[in-house]
């Protein structure tokens, strides 16, 4: 299926979105990437880096799996995130659905994640209002 087009930016989530990069998401939360399709450069919103990133002993689960230790985790895709969550409300966040919401998520994040964390906790809470709102528009 086709990555369902992003929700309108109204004045909130334009802040959001601002403000996401701002805190530093976009450093792991990457929006675009070229890709060819066909033959043809298309540019695509995923908003990851799909790079595993060590999220600090506050999300580490101990399973090594390859070169990945317990605490590292491959930047998930942001886009569809808010219809995912509409589709089925009771799936959580993170890779194991301990976060009930942006907010949570955001704050669970640790290690290479930590500075964003903090950005985050720092914003005014319309701000962090309006960032959520953007990533659940994405």
């Amino acid at each position: 299926l086709a990555v369902p087009e992003a929700r309108e930016l109204t004045a909130e989530r334009r802040l959001g979105k601002r403000l996401f990069a701002g805190a530093g998401c976009d450093a792991c939360h990457v929006p675009s990437h070229t890709v060819n399709v066909g033959g043809n450069e298309e540019t695509i919103w995923p908003y990851t880096d799909l790079l595993l990133h060590d999220m600090g002993p506050m999300l580490a689960d101990g399973v090594v799996e390859g070169s990945a230790s317990g605490s590292e985790w491959r930047t998930p895709p942001l886009w569809s995130l808010g219809i995912a969550l509409e589709v089925n409300p009771d799936s959580g966040l993170l890779h194991d659905g301990r976060a009930t919401n942006v907010h949570e998520a955001i704050l669970w994040h640790g290690g290479e994640g930590a500075r964003a964390a903090a950005q985050f906790l720092e914003l005014s809470e319309a701000e962090q209002d309006a960032l959520a709102s953007f990533v659940l528009a994405l």
